[in-house]
């Protein structure tokens, strides 16, 4: 199975969703600010990347995991993929999006914007650490029922 997990910007909430999901961010204990950085993908997307889907690695099941920004416009996205898969013969039961903004907090939405929409980054990561920090513990439970709800064996 194919996974897709997509925020915004494809730089923070996916990225902490996908890195928890192959285990590159342990779930029993919140990433530092320095962990977070060292993530694949974390924190560096531009606008010139939405839309783009970007690959993090595979599962211990196999699963390919890849992150995608798109905006305001996921659902429209989703819908795309989809309907692309049926055009193509893919089984899209064979793949599986996963927006993640529910997991955003007025922190990451604040530093998110302040960090790549305004390019301020250094400034920007002082609302988004703490607020990635926070959002820790409900990205980890999402990413769970993701596992064990989705992705039954």
């Amino acid at each position: 199975m194919i996974i897709i997990y997509h925020c915004y910007g494809g730089t923070h909430s996916s990225v902490m969703a996908a890195s928890l999901h192959l285990g590159l961010l342990p779930q029993d204990k919140k990433p530092t600010g320095k962990e977070l950085l060292a993530l694949p993908y974390f924190d560096q997307q531009s606008g010139a990347d939405f839309g783009k889907i970007f690959y993090m690695g595979k599962d211990e099941r196999g699963h390919e995991i890849f992150i995608m920004g798109c905006k305001n416009a996921g659902y429209i996205v989703e819908r795309a993929l989809i309907n692309f898969c049926r055009i193509k013969g893919i089984n899209p039961n064979d793949i599986l999006i996963v927006d993640t903004v529910p997991c955003l907090n007025i922190l990451m939405r604040a530093g998110g914007f302040i960090s790549r929409g305004l390019h301020l980054v250094t400034l920007g990561r002082l609302f988004l650490i703490p607020g990635c920090r926070s959002a820790f513990n409900k990205i980890v439970k999402f990413v769970t029922r993701i596992k064990n709800e989705k992705l039954l064996p």
